[in-house]
């Protein structure tokens, strides 16, 4: 039995080594990222405290977000694929009072809120529903050609950066007459309900929609898909709101770090953080059905944000 006891021996140093390590979880339900310090991994079940506490919580692993735990914190990914399942064991009861996730870790600086923004900005959005894109190119005064190739290069933007999807389009072509005339401006070609077809496909699949950093750098980016992405934030008030609502989260935190901050470069981080949050919240919130003029001044917060981020 060499080989079994070697992968035996191999879990016990890979156990022995998580111990202490410091990890950034991510809870599956609410988004919340927590520093952890990690006291034992198991193929099921995670052992640790919060950064600097004492107190020791044990989490199932499919209550985590594992698709970002195994890009964010590949170490402890890999402990824990190494690690042979142990046998079943009863569960303990359950402390209601004791969910470690209840509270998100409070950020220690400006970078750590931003880095946290980036996680929770990488979240996909519904999208537009297939049967909507017609009608929102009729009140969008949108040709669909235009529409069909900004969408999809922002579908493109919002798969991870590990898929490497066919960008040839062979369907992207122009809706022109045989005499190469524009057709009729609210002729609907085979080309487009093909393309609408497949995202309805994508939907019942789970693939559709877009990220909010998706949309935050199309505003940023402008040209045309900028204004693509700026009319579903008109028309789509869902979307709108999954973008500014984790804008607002993290400009909450930004200014509560300003109120703790132990240094004088530390708070001016924060409350600089802090402004650019709201004003972008604030430009997005005049961003309406009724509204006719895109801001430059949206742009230009769009790109300091995005150009923070990028850091």
């Amino acid at each position: 039995y060499p080989r079994r006891a070697l992968f035996l021996a191999l879990g016990l140093l890979v156990a022995a080594s998580a111990s202490s390590a410091t990890v950034r979880l991510r809870h599956a339900a609410n988004g919340n990222i927590i520093e952890a310090e990690v006291v034992e991994v198991a193929a099921d079940k995670l052992s640790f405290r919060l950064a600097g506490g004492e107190r020791v919580y044990v989490v199932e692993w499919e209550t985590l977000d594992l698709a970002w735990i195994k890009e964010n914190s590949p170490a402890l990914w890999n402990e824990r694929e190494l690690l042979l399942r142990p046998a079943e064991e009863p569960k303990p009861k359950e402390d209601p009072a004791a969910d470690p996730f209840a509270k998100e870790t409070p950020p220690a600086d400006a970078r750590a809120i931003l880095r946290n923004l980036a996680s929770a900005l990488a979240d996909r959005t519904k999208g537009i529903e297939a049967g909507r894109v017609e009608s929102f190119c009729r009140e969008a005064r949108l040709e669909e050609e235009v529409f069909w190739k900004a969408y999809d290069e922002l579908r493109r933007d919002s798969l991870p950066a590990a898929a490497t999807p066919d960008k040839s389009d062979k369907s992207a072509k122009s809706a022109r007459s045989r005499d190469n005339k524009p057709g009729n401006e609210w002729e609907r070609s085979a080309v487009f309900r093909a393309k609408e077809d497949a995202l309805r496909a994508q939907a019942e699949r789970g693939q559709g929609g877009l990220t909010c950093a998706v949309y935050l750098r199309a505003l940023a980016e402008g040209g045309y898909k900028g204004r693509v992405a700026w009319q579903l934030l008109r028309f789509l008030p869902d979307e709108k709101r999954a973008l500014v609502e984790r804008l607002q989260k993290y400009e909450v935190q930004a200014g509560e770090l300003a109120e703790r901050a132990p240094t004088p470069d530390g708070k001016r981080d924060a409350l600089v953080l802090r402004k650019l949050l709201a004003d972008l919240v604030a430009s997005l919130g005049r961003v309406t059905r009724e509204s006719s003029v895109q801001e430059e001044r949206l742009k230009n917060e769009a790109a300091a944000l995005a150009g923070r981020l990028g850091k």
